[in-house]
């Protein structure tokens, strides 16, 4: 993570509500009794206890000091692991969190590295863990959190799938977009289920997926290409999916979350899909409170890992956002990057980006050959967006 400078202009009401968000404290928000797991337990005790337990990811201990976590993601980036091996070859490193951290400071270190929760130590022992269902907790008692409609927060013209694709295809292109579940349409595009990585790691963990149907033996891999390959989407997505509108208010967002355990809601309008809100565009929101002098830019998907051309692509969006902050103030710019490699050919690389501002957010898409140009044509596109919400609201204006 790296953040783009630029004066920003000063808000009194910004100011105060960022400053009674900033004054709750992780140590009050946390859960105290974590599910945990052992840097020498096995894989399979992992998925068993985030099966059993519901989460999306476990704090990893060695000696009761937390060392990493694993999650879905743990999982899905080791495909072939075997499920004997030992916890700590697939976790994650993962950042601490003291008690007296601020919850800004906690939603800024969850985004800026990808995690879904972080440790709490006291010391180096573990006393807590902070999730982002632990933070996105608070926002309906925020007074700026309470106003925003479904509308104002949710990702338009989402990525989707059909009933008749196959789980491995869905489980591909939610590593590709960086997400945890997509919505299932049928024809017309009318919303029919969603499916998960939790639907997938059940599909692949039960007995079918690698063994003869009757043998009570679990999978000897984590996940198995012919597996995949063998299950429709239809057949493991959750039927009946729960749903908001564009009129929802955000409060009944975080109530489904909390009350269902989702992360992830389909919109609709009349039984189709117009959008998807889910825990990273609360996240964001929520990051949105911090004034600062810098916006919050994250990049995600990179799979070139050459300090230039990161380096070249912040250029760019600071450039960009200093330019976009001469009619409305941006917050935090998020830019996920999906690369296509062509055999004997360069690579074609596909950008998905969004914006917070005071105002509202924005949501933008590119495709092409060129890294640098397609990031540039993206920020151009943003850019006129902008230009065009303040023609509309000089109009508004005008006409009062």
């Amino acid at each position: 993570m790296q953040a783009c400078k630029y004066d920003a202009p000063n808000n009194v009401t910004r100011e105060d509500s960022m400053a009674r968000t900033e004054d709750i404290k992780v140590g009050s928000v946390m859960t105290t009794s974590p599910v945990t797991v052992d840097a020498d337990d096995t894989v399979s005790d992992a998925i068993a206890k985030i099966r059993r337990h519901r989460v999306k990811e476990i704090p990893v201990l060695s000696k009761g000091v937390p060392v990493g976590l694993v999650s879905y993601s743990s999982f899905i980036e080791r495909r072939s692991v075997p499920i004997n091996a030992k916890v700590s070859s697939i976790m994650l490193p993962v950042s601490r969190l003291k008690e007296g951290d601020s919850v800004l400071d906690a939603a800024e270190i969850l985004v800026a590295s990808g995690i879904r929760g972080a440790p709490v130590v006291r010391g180096n022992r573990l006393v807590g863990f902070v999730s982002r269902t632990d933070l996105i907790r608070l926002m309906p008692s925020i007074s700026e959190m309470r106003v925003l409609k479904v509308r104002d927060i949710m990702t338009a013209e989402p990525i989707s799938v059909t009933p008749d694709e196959f789980v491995g295809r869905a489980q591909v292109m939610m590593e590709g977009l960086n997400e945890k579940a997509l919505p299932v349409v049928g024809d017309g595009g009318k919303l029919v289920g969603i499916v998960g990585m939790t639907e997938v790691m059940d599909a692949v963990w039960s007995p079918k997926g690698d063994q003869p149907q009757r043998s009570p033996k679990p999978p000897r891999k984590v996940f198995d290409a012919r597996t995949r390959a063998q299950i429709r989407v239809g057949s493991v997505m959750t039927r009946g999916v729960v749903r908001v509108t564009p009129d929802d208010n955000l409060g009944r967002v975080v109530d489904l979350m909390l009350d269902r355990g989702l992360s992830t809601l389909p919109v609709t309008e009349e039984d189709r899909l117009v959008g998807v809100v889910d825990q990273s565009d609360l996240m964001e929101q929520l990051l949105s409170l911090r004034l600062r002098d810098e916006v919050f830019v994250q990049i995600s998907g990179m799979t070139i890992h050459e300090p230039d051309v990161l380096d070249g692509l912040y250029s760019l969006i600071g450039k960009g956002m200093k330019r976009i902050a001469k009619m409305e103030r941006p917050t935090v710019f998020y830019l996920h990057l999906t690369t296509y490699d062509h055999e004997g050919l360069a690579s074609k690389f596909s950008i998905r980006a969004r914006m917070n501002t005071d105002a509202r957010m924005y949501y933008v898409r590119g495709a092409g050959w060129d890294l640098y140009k397609t990031t540039s044509d993206l920020l151009e596109t943003l850019e006129g967006k902008v230009r065009r919400e303040k023609e509309k609201e000089q109009d508004r204006r005008q006409k009062r």
